[in-house]
């Protein structure tokens, strides 16, 4: 017996399958850009879009900074290269540390981009510092938009940086902040779309366009002040210099501690992929021997010196003996193992003083070795021994 269908089931699956037809085509009343927006595609789920198995971006947006954070950055960079600590989905401004060197502002010509975000991938990708904190507004909003006017650029006079260029309080610095794009910017949730003879960026600049509800979240700059900006400025115009983006270079450092130096090598670490760490193993191992040769001397020098003593004071023992006999009539019984300790105690202090020159020249040598191999890596720390006028000093450079 076939299952029976009453009106209101008929009723009711119809009504499913109309909306569910008709859902893609469904409009609602209201501006021309409500029309435009989309639902957010969140990937998060995946986790290829989390901070701890994506490594930081080399040219990461600050807009979405708070206002006292890209200030501090703003009044830093403008007294020398900024040092930082960047480590996953966090870039945090190192104020007590000096980086030697300065930015020099570059003109451009006048552009306008719009960076739009309407997943968790391209949010991790585009605003990495920020993400964990946007995602709910993006899953509300289904959109981030970034519309920007650029004018310029600051450069760092170099882009090669290692522990040695680091002054002051600097121990969490993993890189350097080599560019910094600057103009006025306006970023803001929900769609937009341009609509009629719109020439300028959306929310930067004049021209009329049609966009659906938005809040903005963060802005900076003045898209009029921007619109007087020349190649030939050598500062950005008064309004016109926010900060956009920035461009970043890992601090090179020749030693790091076993934990960082597996997780580098994808061995084993936490997930959390901060800055790669540059490790020479043919630099570490000239060194190593360096150190062996130092020590190894020091040890050779010191037992030489101990033979040596243990040697001259036989010598003059027996010599005493010798020369306590001279005049008199009867020889003594001990008088030739008194000469044959004199001969040893005398071959000893030869043996000694020779094991002994030998064992410094061997440390002066390693020392030597040791400090050249730091200088021509450029390390910033580490001991080196080296003989003193007076003794031996312990010479360490912080």
């Amino acid at each position: 017996m076939p299952p029976i269908i009453t009106t209101a089931a008929r009723r009711g699956l119809a009504v499913s399958c109309c909306l569910a037809l008709l859902a893609p085509g469904c409009k609602k009343p209201g501006a021309a850009a409500s029309e435009l927006t989309q639902a957010p595609t969140m990937e998060s789920a995946t986790g290829e879009a989390k901070c701890g198995v994506r490594s930081s971006t080399a040219k990461p947006l600050v807009v979405e900074w708070p206002a006292a954070e890209r200030a501090a950055l703003e009044a830093r960079s403008s007294r020398g290269l900024v040092a930082v600590r960047y480590q996953g989905c966090e870039m945090e401004v190192l104020t007590t540390c000096t980086v030697g060197g300065a930015y020099e502002y570059v003109g451009l010509t006048q552009k306008r981009e719009g960076v739009k975000i309407s997943n968790a991938d391209e949010l991790y990708a585009q605003l990495p510092v920020g993400a964990a904190g946007l995602e709910a507004k993006l899953e509300r909003a289904g959109e981030l938009n970034v519309d920007m006017v650029i004018v310029g650029r600051r450069e760092a006079d170099k882009n090669v940086f290692n522990e040695r260029d680091l002054e002051g309080r600097c121990d969490n610095a993993t890189h350097v902040i080599t560019g910094l794009t600057v103009g006025a910017f306006s970023f803001y949730s929900g769609a937009a779309a341009e609509v009629g003879a719109a020439a300028k960026t959306h929310n930067v600049g004049v021209g009329a366009s049609s966009s659906s509800e938005q809040e903005v979240l963060k802005s900076d700059g003045d898209g009029q002040a921007c619109v007087g900006a020349s190649t030939s400025d050598d500062v950005p115009p008064e309004g016109c210099a926010a900060l956009l983006r920035v461009e970043v270079v890992p601090i090179d450092r020749i030693f790091s501690s076993p934990a960082s130096t597996t997780a580098s090598n994808g061995s084993s670490g936490s997930a959390d992929n901060g800055p790669d760490v540059v490790v020479d193993p043919d630099y570490e191992k000239k060194l190593r021997n360096a150190k062996i040769l130092t020590y190894t001397g020091y040890i050779g020098a010191l037992g030489g010196l101990g033979v040596l003593g243990v040697g001259a004071r036989m010598f003059s023992s027996n010599r005493d003996s010798l020369s306590a006999e001279v005049g008199n009539d009867t020889v003594s019984p001990d008088r030739q193992s008194n000469i044959s300790g004199a001969r040893t105690g005398l071959t000893l202090t030869y043996v000694g003083a020779g094991v002994a020159a030998a064992g410094l020249g061997m440390a002066i040598w390693g020392g030597i070795r040791t400090k050249n191999l730091k200088a021509r890596h450029a390390m910033a720390f580490g001991p080196a021994w080296l003989p003193g006028m007076a003794g031996f000093t312990v010479q360490g450079r912080f």
